[in-house]
């Protein structure tokens, strides 16, 4: 054989890379070049990904450098210690005023790895998620991931972003599996009210469709009190909750978080984690126990300087007419409407870092009708905040010129 007219093959890649690459994927494309720009030399503040300026508790560190002392640094049961599903539970029971069973939660290295695993359980090849716009970025990939198609439902900024039940319904076919809600809403920040949550959760009942609840941002809610449709207790049986500790105790990088919902369908996770994640480290999850059981203080003082951080930012934003701010109720974002300066949030955000070295995320990353907008964390201090917004406010005078 002639080896120089030898042809060279590639083995080819799954379809799920495909499936998983959609246009959401580039969404931190302009945080990843802000973190070059920083090693480079490059002065920025950040206020693109949700890592907020808060450093865990030190209670927490310390209890985790104590059962490490104690060489908990073995295999965990798949699903998660036995002790840290059963104060998950009774929070979720102290929460409803119901009982949940610590069979029905199983913990995974963060919320992300508890979705993605959720979604593959309740939906495949051949079935329909809705997804409600704004969408977090992941969601099309996690929607997709399995096998799904996805369907947006837009979300009016007229109601602040609520869900609209009726334009749900509508969207609903023969092959819808799953509705993947998030409330407060990422970007939006959009907290869903207790007569929607009842609706959507009747109307799932009627057409038997699974409610995926991202409730990452629960702890966070500035001008209401949350509402979960665990809370419906006729719901539960088509109920799957997604949370985590990252947000609310300052833990992003721990990677620590967990689904809950009927026991069967922990019973699938736990067969999926086997194969997928295969359990999450003993000393994380023993801090974390302890976090929910003995709350530190500074968890309690983040939501009151979220809630004024928020007011800063908005406050100040608002004072720049070409910004159109909505304002969230929850969460640790704003999203901010750019449209009046004749460029979508893409051009916005690139023109923004490059100028005055501001690290936002550009809509587009949440969903077309986001296009023209931008998502700005409230992340850090109010000092700094204050400068970021004068610094855009600067940016846009140049935009106008």
């Amino acid at each position: 054989m002639d080896g120089g007219n030898r042809k060279s093959h590639k083995p080819p890649f799954s379809e799920l890379t495909e499936r998983i690459s959609g246009p959401r994927s580039r969404a931190w494309d302009i945080t990843d070049r802000a973190a070059r720009m920083e090693r480079e030399g490059r002065e920025i503040i950040h206020l693109g990904i949700g890592d907020p300026d808060f450093d865990t508790p030190q209670s927490i560190i310390d209890s985790a450098v104590r059962h490490l002392g104690k060489s908990r640094t073995h295999y965990a049961p798949v699903p998660g210690e036995i002790d840290l599903r059963a104060a998950i539970a009774a929070e979720y029971s102290s929460r409803t005023g119901d009982h949940f069973d610590y069979k029905q939660v199983v913990i995974f290295p963060g919320a992300q790895t508890a979705l993605f695993a959720t979604m593959l359980c309740l939906s495949g090849h051949g079935d329909e998620v809705i997804l409600l716009e704004p969408f977090y970025a992941t969601y099309e990939g996690v929607a997709c991931g399995g096998g799904a198609d996805f369907v947006t439902v837009a979300l009016s900024e007229e109601t602040h972003f609520g869900l609209d039940v009726e334009r749900i319904a509508d969207a609903i076919t023969d092959r819808t599996r799953v509705i993947l809600t998030n409330s407060p809403g990422n970007p939006t920040g959009a907290v869903f009210k207790e007569k929607d949550w009842r609706e959507l959760a009747a109307l799932c009942l009627e057409k038997n469709i699974w409610i995926i609840s991202d409730e990452v941002y629960s702890s966070l809610t500035f001008d209401s009190e949350y509402f979960s449709p665990l809370n419906i207790q006729s719901a539960r049986s088509n109920v799957a909750v997604v949370s985590s500790v990252s947000k609310s105790h300052a833990m992003t990088g721990w990677r620590l978080g967990w689904a809950i919902g009927p026991p069967e369908l922990a019973e699938h996770l736990d067969t999926l984690s086997q194969s997928l994640v295969f359990g999450v480290s003993q000393f994380t999850q023993d801090a974390v126990t302890e976090a929910l059981l003995n709350p530190p203080v500074e968890v309690r003082q983040m939501k009151r300087k979220f809630r004024s951080r928020r007011d800063c930012l908005c406050d100040a934003l608002e004072e720049i007419p070409e910004l159109k701010v909505h304002r969230p109720g929850g969460g640790m974002f704003a999203m901010i409407d750019v449209s009046a300066l004749g460029c979508d949030g893409e051009q916005f955000a690139d023109d923004l870092l490059n100028q005055e070295g501001i690290a936002v995320v550009p809509g587009f990353a949440f969903g077309d009708s986001a296009k023209n907008c931008i998502r700005i964390g409230f992340l850090q201090d109010e000092a700094i905040i204050k400068k970021a917004v004068d610094k855009i406010g600067g940016f846009v005078d140049g935009y106008k010129a």
